[in-house]
C-alpha cells in the first residue's frame, strides 16, 4: 500500500523470497484484479506494480488480520535473528493511529537507505516510500534494532541516544510513539 513499486523493490522488502516465488504471486495478484502492471519512462525506464482498488480491499483486509495476530507474536526484545522489517512495522502502527497530533509528515531513514514518510492527517496516518518534499515535522534516521526498539516505546533507548537521530520538533517523539501503539 505504499505506492507503486519496480519488482526489485518488492523483492528486496520480502527477505527470503524467491523471485520465481514472487514472480508467480504477482502474476496471481493480477489475474485476481488485485496488481495491475505500468510502464514509466523517467527517471528511469521501468515497470511498476501497483494495487487496484480491488487490491486496496485486500490489503485492508490482510491489515486486519496482521492487527488481530499482532497480540500473538514474540516481543522485538525476543526476535533473535529473525528478520524485523520496519516498514511492516510502521504499516501496522500507522493503521492503529486515531489522531492527536498536528498534520504533517514524518520522515525515517532506516539503516541509511530505506526511506519512509508517514503522513498524519487528521485522525489518519498513511506510510509510503520515499520522502515528500515538504519539512516533516519529524525525522528519525537510525538502524532498525534502534528504530524498532524507538517504536516499541521501550525504556532502555533514549529517544535522543547516539543511536537514533531526531530532527525537527522533538516534543512530537513521545506523543507520536504513544499515537502508533493504538
Amino acid at each position: 500500500m505504499h505506492g507503486p513499486r519496480r519488482f526489485t523493490d518488492l523483492f528486496d522488502g520480502l527477505p527470503g523470497i524467491s523471485t520465481d516465488l514472487l514472480t508467480d504471486r504477482l502474476r496471481s495478484l493480477e489475474t485476481a484484479g488485485a496488481v495491475r502492471r505500468r510502464e514509466v519512462r523517467t527517471p528511469v525506464p521501468a515497470q511498476l506494480y501497483e494495487l487496484t482498488d480491488r487490491g486496496v480491499e485486500l490489503a485492508r483486509l490482510a491489515g486486519q488480520l496482521a492487527r488481530w495476530g499482532a497480540p500473538l507474536l514474540p516481543d522485538i526484545a525476543d526476535a533473535g535473528d529473525r528478520v524485523v522489517n520496519v516498514r511492516w512495522i510502521l504499516q501496522s502502527r500507522a493503521s492503529r493511529y486515531r489522531g492527536g497530533l498536528p498534520d504533517g509528515d514524518v520522515h525515517f531513514l532506516i539503516d541509511g537507505t530505506d526511506e519512509l514518510t508517514l503522513s498524519l492527517t487528521g485522525d489518519f496516518a498513511r506510510l509510503r516510500y520515499g520522502h515528500s518534499e515538504a519539512t516533516p515535522l519529524l525525522a528519525l534516521e537510525g538502524p532498525t534494532h534502534a528504530v524498532v526498539t524507538l517504536l516499541s516505546g521501550a525504556d532502555e533507548l533514549d529517544p535522543l541516544s547516539p543511536d537514533v537521530a531526531v530532527d525537527g520538533q522533538t516534543e512530537l517523539l513521545g506523543p507520536l510513539v504513544a499515537a502508533l501503539r493504538g
